[in-house]
C-alpha cells in the first residue's frame, strides 16, 4: 500500500537504502503534519522513483529513515505529453500548472505569443508549485520547466507531433487522435487566440489544430481539457 504522505528527497540523499529529508521538508513533517518515529511516507526523488519508507531519526532540520519499496515511474503516464501554453495571468497560469502537473505532462514550455497580455513568469514559483502538486498527486517526476520563448523558436526546434488548439479548427481534438503517437506537444493558445502571423506559422510547419467544441474556453481550461482527454485515449 502506498503511504499517504509524501515527501519530495535529493537523489543525492539516499544513499544504502537510508535517506535524508531537507530542512524544508523535514519542518512540513515535524511540525505540521506531526509525524513521529515508525510512521511510514512515500517520499519522491524528481527524477522518477518513489519510495516507501520508515521514520527512523528525528530531528530540529532533518528527518531520516529506511527505504523499504522502490517504485519506478509510479504515478507517470503511458504518453509523454509536452505542453507548450501561451503565458497568461498569474493565478490562472499557475492554476493551469497545477492541474497540468496532476494529469501527468512530462514538459512544460510557456510561449511568449502576439496576444500575450503577460510577458514572464516567476520560474522559482512554478517550480515550487510544480513540486507541492507532484507530492499531492504522489508522481515520482517533476515534469521539466523551461523558460518562456517564441512560438517560431519553439516550432523550429521541435521534432515531436505537434497539435495546438485552435478557435478556427472544425476537427475535435477525438477525431484527430488517429494522427498523434506516443509522445506529443500540445499548444495552448493565449485569451485572443493566435494572430494571423502565428497562424501562418503554424501552416507552414504543417502543425494540426484542433477543436474542444463551439464553446470559447479559458486557456487554462482548454489546457486541463486536451490533457484529459489525451490520457483517456492513450492510457486506457
Amino acid at each position: 500500500m502506498i503511504p499517504d504522505k509524501a515527501f519530495y528527497v535529493h537523489p543525492n540523499q539516499i544513499k544504502n537504502n537510508i535517506f535524508i529529508l531537507d530542512e524544508f521538508e523535514s519542518n512540513h513533517l515535524i511540525n505540521v503534519l506531526r509525524l513521529k518515529i515508525n510512521d511510514q511516507i512515500l517520499i519522491i526523488d524528481g527524477v522518477g522513483c518513489a519510495y516507501v519508507s520508515l521514520i527512523k531519526n528525528i530531528s530540529k532540520k532533518n528527518v531520516s529513515g529506511e527505504i523499504q519499496k522502490k517504485y519506478k515511474h509510479l504515478g507517470e503516464n503511458q504518453l509523454n505529453i509536452t505542453i507548450a501554453p501561451g503565458l497568461i495571468k498569474r493565478n490562472r497560469f499557475e492554476n493551469m500548472m497545477e492541474k497540468a502537473v496532476e494529469l501527468g505532462v512530462r514538459e512544460i514550455q510557456p510561449l511568449i505569443l502576439d496576444h500575450c497580455q503577460i510577458k514572464h513568469m516567476n520560474f522559482d514559483r512554478i517550480k515550487k508549485i510544480i513540486i507541492s502538486s507532484s507530492k499531492q498527486c504522489k508522481r515520482s517526476f517533476f515534469p521539466i520547466l523551461k523558460s518562456p520563448i517564441s512560438l517560431e523558436e519553439y516550432l523550429n526546434n521541435q521534432s515531436n507531433l505537434i497539435i495546438a488548439g485552435s478557435q478556427k479548427s472544425e476537427v475535435h481534438l477525438r477525431e484527430a487522435l488517429s494522427k498523434i503517437s506516443r509522445d506529443i506537444n500540445v499548444i495552448i493558445g493565449p485569451e485572443g487566440d493566435f494572430s494571423d502571423d502565428e497562424y501562418a506559422l503554424l501552416e507552414n510547419k504543417d502543425i494540426l489544430l484542433y477543436s474542444l467544441g463551439s464553446r470559447r474556453l479559458r486557456s487554462e481550461t482548454a489546457c486541463i481539457a486536451s490533457i484529459s482527454i489525451l490520457n483517456e485515449f492513450f492510457n486506457d
